[in-house]
């Protein structure tokens, strides 16, 4: 089911092929480029389905949740959800969050259910690797607008072999080398990228 979007509301998903590939590290600098912006964290599991905004939940120091707040987002909801309950808890983070003009979502499982102005996609060279990629990562790297391959310092970044293996599944979207913990170059592409989709002003 297909998420109703205010109009006016701009939304970034960031999207990635594992655990600790450096998602939220890239959604911290987006948000330190949108100030007022919204962000909603979705984390999938097998054994409850709660929508959490409360300080208790949010400020917990080390968690994603604490390191978006602490980035400068204005708003962060935490949407703890059984994959076949994701639409409606969805539904009840956008709500919370329907007051911002822009919005972050990180998560693999939300592109079945909403269709953002910009859709990245993090990688790495274990893209190259013959595991089978999860369904909801096949879904977000076939709708990824961006698709960033984290040269982490000391890993094999693998350019050419990663760009083969995104094309074999989505054959449009530009496949961008950089090091997301290097804030600097971060930042830059992220603001030329924003810029030209109008998601932040010059």
């Amino acid at each position: 089911m297909k998420q109703r979007i205010p109009p006016d509301q701009k939304i970034i998903t960031v999207s990635g092929l594992y655990s600790g590939i450096g998602k939220t590290e890239l959604c911290q600098h987006i948000v330190s480029l949108a100030p007022g912006i919204g962000a909603i964290k979705v984390t999938i599991n097998d054994k409850e389905t709660a929508v959490l905004d409360d300080e208790a939940s949010i400020m917990v120091s080390g968690k994603d949740t604490c390191r978006l707040r602490e980035s400068g987002a204005a708003k962060v909801v935490w949407v703890r959800a059984q994959e076949e309950r994701l639409a409606e808890a969805l539904a009840e983070a956008l709500s919370r969050v329907s007051g911002c003009s822009r919005l972050l979502i990180e998560g693999n499982s939300v592109l079945a259910h909403i269709t953002p102005d910009i859709a990245v996609f993090v990688c790495d060279s274990r893209m190259c690797s013959d595991k089978p990629l999860k369904p909801s990562r096949v879904t977000a790297l076939r709708k990824a607008d961006i698709i960033i391959n984290n040269m982490r310092r000391g890993s094999d970044a693998a350019v050419e072999q990663v760009q083969g293996k995104a094309r074999q599944i989505n054959g449009t979207a530009p496949v961008i080398a950089i090091d997301i913990t290097n804030r600097a170059e971060t930042v830059a592409f992220l603001k030329k990228l924003f810029e030209k989709n109008g998601f932040i002003t010059p």
